[in-house]
């Protein structure tokens, strides 16, 4: 509808445009008021240039949207600005300032509805190091403002005891902040206390699930399968933002493991995932690879990291509380009905009282291998720190696919090495058409031919007659200091059937240069305490078994074996 011009002297109508653009605080201001106050500065404008076009709607909306680009300008700018400043030496006033100055670039570019998600990453990084108690995050394409919980740092368990997304969203900021400071200072960061907290809550989830985890996905939902990560959490961080996408109801993940160890933020890569476990405990499937075992993490430099990030006042004790939710992992999943992932491979069969062999096939089992099945699986004990040798545990944890028939011990580590005659035979008999395992990276096929030597982040290794066994390794550039040129790999599992995998790369992220904690010295260890911990094992280890260990009932939504 047009409007009628105002009556007035020219002079009268400079100074109005003159308020509006010099004393008015525009940012304060509702989306529906600010589009009066444009309009009656276009009124004002229209006046003043002696136009005689009456001032419509559209004219406007045409002013609204050029002045939000321009303001939207400056405020992002102002964000570059920010991000060249050094805040250690300002004081509390300074600060605040600074606080505020990005609270309102905010609010203005929120004023547009939209914000480049690598900007929000910036303003999440500045506000955290100024103290700032607002926050703004992206979800689904909207910018919604959220009032913090607590206080930035450190981080606090959630006042409700119930981890939210806005808790995870400002886990993954502070810990992406944090990983460019000393990791010395990453128990400023996160408290023990909340470490405990966390881990806790996804262990007890955890406990509840089976060796074997059954996934009932739905229809118009698809399933990302993950491999080896091993402590590259900024590749993780990029895998969420940049690629897969978070979970959500339409989107399942599973984890085959390999979380911690080689990468210098193993355990940043492992609280994140559980916390997403604890928030979507049946979309989000966390199983266990070789490197969540006590032996494995004293040797290749998870211990090291937890010395180093913790001190040696509470490192033992968050070491204890991972070895105690490394137990809880389980083993394996079968999604969908067809597609079955684990982080080894296949395994033995054995005979122990549980399974009631006879003495013929006990006999048996000492001269010759043979392939073990998903029912003796499920009665396997996974809570143990650490797995016996030439056993069904290790097998899952260990073991590797070979071009060569036949199921025979891997004479260079644990585990089995299985020809696809046993994959063939493992298919058919529990009604499968694919397994993605994961395991090896580029490191462990150096010397392969192109299509297996893992630079593309997966391969195909045996192709059968009822169906395909792919490997699977997430981790780009690994390892971390002086790494291959490889590419990660995630899967992507559709509907109807979930059995035809699309491979998708993982392009390495930026990440600062931090040595590897296998070779790292932390000086606020005590020489001879660090040493020996560090390099050897305890003369009291032994294996824990959990008292909890077969969950109670099924959900709609998950069935365990």
């Amino acid at each position: 509808m047009d409007l009628l011009p105002l009556i007035g002297d020219v002079d009268e109508f400079k100074e109005i445009m003159g308020i509006i653009n010099k004393e008015m605080d525009l940012v304060s201001l509702s989306d529906e008021n600010l589009r009066r106050v444009f309009m009656i500065f276009e009124i004002a404008g229209g006046v003043v240039n002696g136009r005689t076009k009456q001032v419509t709607e559209a004219d406007a909306e045409q002013l609204w949207c050029s002045s939000v680009d321009g303001v939207v300008a400056v405020a992002k700018q102002v964000i570059d600005y920010a991000c060249e400043m050094n805040f250690q030496d300002l004081d509390g006033p300074l600060k605040q300032a600074v606080v505020e100055i990005l609270r309102s670039a905010c609010n203005i570019v929120s004023k547009q509805r939209v914000f480049d998600s690598s900007l929000q990453g910036l303003l999440e990084e500045l506000q955290v190091e100024v103290g700032s108690t607002m926050r703004e995050r992206l979800v689904g394409g909207k910018l919604e403002n959220l009032t913090k919980e607590q206080d930035t740092l450190p981080l606090s368990w959630p006042r409700n005891g119930r981890i939210s997304l806005e808790w995870i969203q400002l886990l993954i900021s502070t810990f992406k902040w944090s990983s460019w400071k000393d990791p010395k200072e990453f128990r400023n960061v996160m408290p023990v206390t909340v470490v405990k907290k966390l881990i806790s809550a996804a262990s007890k989830i955890m406990r509840e699930e089976r060796n074997c985890v059954k996934l009932r996905v739905r229809e118009d939902s698809e399933v990302i399968v993950v491999g080896d990560i091993l402590g590259q959490f900024h590749d993780l961080v990029a895998l969420f933002e940049e690629n897969a996408g978070f979970p959500s109801d339409h989107r399942y993940f599973v984890f085959n493991g390999n979380y911690v160890d080689k990468g210098s933020w193993g355990l940043e890569v492992l609280l994140v995932l559980l916390a997403w476990k604890v928030l979507m405990p049946h979309r989000v499937y966390l199983l266990r690879g070789n490197h969540e075992t006590k032996n494995c993490t004293l040797a290749y430099g998870f211990w090291a990291e937890l010395c180093t990030k913790f001190g040696k006042k509470d490192c033992k004790l968050v070491f204890d509380k991972c070895l105690e939710c490394f137990r809880t992992l389980p083993l394996a999943t079968i999604i969908a009905q067809g597609v079955y992932t684990t982080h080894g491979g296949l395994f033995r069969r054995t005979c122990s009282a549980s399974t009631q062999c006879s003495t013929g096939e006990k006999r048996q089992k000492l001269d010759t291998l043979s392939l073990g099945s998903l029912r003796e699986f499920a009665k396997v004990n996974r809570f143990l720190e650490d797995v016996p040798e030439n056993d069904l545990l290790s097998d899952v944890l260990w073991s590797d696919p070979s071009s060569e028939a036949g199921l025979r011990e891997n004479t260079k580590k644990f585990g089995l090495l299985w020809g696809p005659d046993c994959t063939e035979e493992f298919l058919k008999e529990n009604h499968l058409k694919l397994i993605i395992r994961s395991h090896e990276g580029p490191d462990a096929r150096t010397g392969a031919d192109d299509a297996r030597n893992m630079l593309n982040g997966y391969s195909k290794d045996h192709d059968t007659v009822s169906g395909e066994l792919y490997t699977l390794f997430t981790a780009p550039n690994y390892p971390q200091v002086d790494g291959f040129d490889n590419v990660g790999a995630y899967a992507v599992l559709k509907p109807p059937l979930f059995d035809s995998p699309l491979f998708l790369q993982l392009k390495a992220a930026e990440k600062p240069e931090v040595p590897p904690y296998d070779v790292f010295i932390y000086e606020d260890m005590d020489s001879d305490e660090g040493e020996d911990s560090r390099l050897t094992d305890s003369d009291e280890e032994q294996d824990m078994v959990s008292r909890d260990a077969v969950g109670k009932k099924d959900s709609t939504l998950m069935v365990s074996w």
